[in-house]
């Protein structure tokens, strides 16, 4: 089996691969071109080796391994360099974007095997406080005006009774009773809309 290592050609990548970083640190030097046309061929008969060198010697995972390979094959597909050593060069290129793999993921911080277990725990409960709050503006909606203007003021603006006395131009005794009936009609449009009807 060949030595990844010891490639005769070094591998030619295209510029645009090169800059993104894919097959990082490899040989970009370019000599007239000259290759096989048939690259489907080459797919079949080299795919399980380089796999091989992916997931064998450099321990990538098997799903990541094959993007990889695609990878490696799209750069030989784009160059413009002559290969002589085909199979050194992709094994060459599988080597490099292996290396270049794994010098991404140490730069990212793996999440638990069972975070789907775990949630953000300012999000519990959220769905439920939205329906509420929804569903109470709708039924805020139903009620005349003052009772509007009376919950706002008592419970929204936090005002006593006194102070919602004033401001309506009423006794603190009637406002008192106004907070306490405006409640009770809210809460009864509330549980209407709320109810499930058979």
């Amino acid at each position: 089996m060949l030595d990844p290592n010891a490639a005769e050609v070094p591998p030619v990548v295209p510029e645009s691969l090169a800059e993104s970083g894919v097959l990082a640190g490899m040989d970009t030097s370019v000599v007239p071109h000259s290759q096989p046309a048939d690259v489907g061929v080459l797919y079949v008969q080299y795919r399980d080796l380089l796999l091989h060198v992916a997931c064998r010697k450099f321990r990538v995972p098997d799903s990541d391994a094959e993007n990889l390979m695609q990878e490696v094959f799209l750069a030989y597909m784009q160059t413009e360099a002559r290969v002589e050593n085909t199979k050194a060069w992709l094994v060459a290129a599988m080597c490099n974007a292996s290396r270049h793999y794994w010098r991404q993921q140490s730069r990212t911080e793996s999440l638990p095997d069972d975070i789907s277990d775990h949630s953000d725990p300012v999000s519990h409960g959220l769905a439920d406080h939205f329906a509420v709050t929804l569903t109470l503006r709708k039924a805020l909606r139903y009620l005349q005006p003052r009772c509007r203007e009376t919950l706002y003021l008592h419970y929204y603006e936090g005002r006593s009774a006194v102070d919602v006395a004033r401001e309506m131009d009423t006794t603190s005794r009637y406002a008192e009773k106004l907070i306490h009936n405006c409640l009770k009609r809210v809460r009864e449009i509330y549980f209407s809309i709320t109810a499930v009807k058979h």
